[in-house]
């Protein structure tokens, strides 16, 4: 039976070579971490902006029309004209 000790330890990455790797993962990690945390603010922003973008044409296009002059026909529209 014959029995091998070797004093060198096996060949692996250089200092550099693992501390690049180490950055690396790390800045990859952070820009998936922060792209998870501002996705959901910009959607959230971009949903904002259609929604007052649409709501101020609507309000352009209804004409001006103000509530002291609305006929009780044109008001008795939607929800809860019933209970009149």
């Amino acid at each position: 039976m014959a029995l091998q000790v070797s004093t060198s330890a096996p060949n692996g990455k250089s200092v550099g070579a693992a501390a690049i790797g180490v950055v690396a993962t790390l800045v990859v990690f952070v820009a998936v971490f922060i792209g998870f945390l501002i996705a959901p603010l910009l959607v959230l922003l971009l949903a904002f902006l259609g929604w007052s973008a649409t709501r101020s044409r609507g309000e352009r296009a209804g004409g001006g029309a103000s509530a002291a002059h609305v006929d009780d026909e044109a008001a008795a529209h939607g929800f809860g004209t019933g209970t009149r």
